[in-house]
């Protein structure tokens, strides 16, 4: 087996461990899983597809962004007045918004491969890649929330980036104390917790972009009013702020935020991957949907994080309702949850993985056979969470052509 894309080293991110291109021996497996490197992507003759929708110079992108924000988070807890290297951070996020646009199949997001060391420095990653991906895909929406901007500036999305890589930057200053409370009881109205922000906020006012320390600020604002930090105005009791009144980058950080805290529980200083289960993209996906949840998201930038965020990403392999396995080869924006797929006999992997040129593989979509579904996923039942765009709709500042309306 020879590897797809490069495996970076957990411990020191963006430093590669085994190249793009090498074998796979057995002393180098038994290494990646001492290391716990989650998983691999293998290159596979027979399903070349797959290869094209992830790209290395993406993933190398966001090894740097991981390697900016280790360096962060380390200067944040060693020195009380941190200095942090703000050119860096717009340089790797100039470099990952450039490798995103050219690379257009593959600005999706897709699991860490670049960053499976400490859960708070993935969580970071994670939240400044689908930030940034969603403020490229609705940037018709930046025009019209950042008015005072020209076109140009109310469309970049630097400081967004800027802002998702460094928004829990305030929790390497709390204490141990509140972090076992948070990382164990996750009360979002605990106080001493909802300091984070504000801390986070002294660190960076006045060395960056405004909307930079802003969206840090008021991340955990919610649109329809909930969240903190609270204000009080004329002596009235604390509120939040809503909808519009809350910075359009602070909104989409609050959804990359969200989503991969419901996939990932263990995203905080002094959390472990192995004490809290993940969740299949699928599933966090559709509790962002559910009228409860839904309410505290910009119903556009909600629309946005679908649009860029696959609930079956290319490569994951799956099980049908027919009881047979397949490989997701593509996935399908208009249909996020019958992507198209290539299916695989039982425990023949192998057979797939082979390089035999006369064996072409059977891709098939799964839109085109109604009675068809993705039942299974990474080992979870996943029957009851897949769902259709046209549940929660189009928002009505979303525009569409002739095409889109008609259907």
């Amino acid at each position: 087996m020879r590897l797809a894309l490069p495996v970076y080293h957990p411990a020191r991110p963006g430093t590669v461990l085994i190249r793009a291109g090498l074998p796979l021996e057995s002393v180098a497996l038994q290494r990646l899983k001492e290391l716990r490197v989650p998983e691999l992507y293998i290159r596979c003759p027979k399903l070349a597809e797959i290869e094209r929708m992830r790209s290395p110079r993406v993933e190398a992108a966001r090894a740097e962004v991981t390697g900016a924000i280790a360096n962060a988070f380390d200067a944040a807890t060693r020195r009380f007045d941190p200095e942090l290297d703000f050119g860096t951070f717009r340089a790797v996020i100039t470099s990952l918004i450039t490798r995103l646009t050219e690379q257009e199949r593959a600005a999706m997001f897709v699991s860490e491969l670049a960053c499976v060391g400490a859960p708070a420095l993935r969580h970071a990653t994670d939240v400044a890649v689908l930030a940034t991906l969603i403020g490229l895909r609705i940037d018709f929406y930046l025009l019209r929330e950042r008015p005072k901007k020209q076109a140009a500036q109310a469309k970049d999305v630097t400081s967004l980036g800027m802002a998702a890589m460094l928004h829990d930057i305030g929790m390497m200053r709390l204490d141990e104390g509140t972090l076992h409370r948070w990382n164990t009881t996750r009360d979002e109205e605990d106080e001493r917790w909802q300091e984070h922000v504000q801390i986070g906020y002294k660190m960076l006012q006045g060395r960056v972009d405004p909307t930079v320390s802003a969206a840090v600020l008021h991340h955990h604002q919610r649109f329809d009013g909930t969240g903190f930090p609270r204000s009080r105005v004329d002596g009235y009791a604390p509120v939040a702020p809503s909808g519009s009144g809350i910075h359009v980058f602070a909104r989409i950080i609050a959804a990359a935020d969200m989503f991969d805290r419901l996939v990932h529980p263990a995203s905080d200083p002094g959390s472990e991957d192995y004490e809290l289960e993940a969740r299949p993209a699928v599933r966090a996906l559709r509790i962002l949907q559910r009228e409860d949840v839904a309410c505290k998201l910009d119903p556009v930038v909600l629309w946005g994080l679908l649009n860029v965020c696959p609930a079956y990403p290319p490569g994951t392999i799956v099980r049908l309702s027919d009881g047979t396995r397949a490989v997701v080869a593509a996935w399908d924006p208009a249909h996020p949850c019958r992507p198209k797929v290539v299916r695989i006999c039982e425990g023949a992997i192998e057979d797939v993985l082979r390089d035999d040129p006369d064996g072409k593989p059977e891709y098939f979509r799964l839109s085109e056979i109604e009675d068809l579904t993705i039942v299974e996923c990474d080992g979870h039942d996943v029957s009851s969470d897949n769902y259709d765009l046209t549940e929660i709709g189009v928002p009505d500042e979303v525009p569409l052509d002739d095409e889109a309306k008609a259907a």
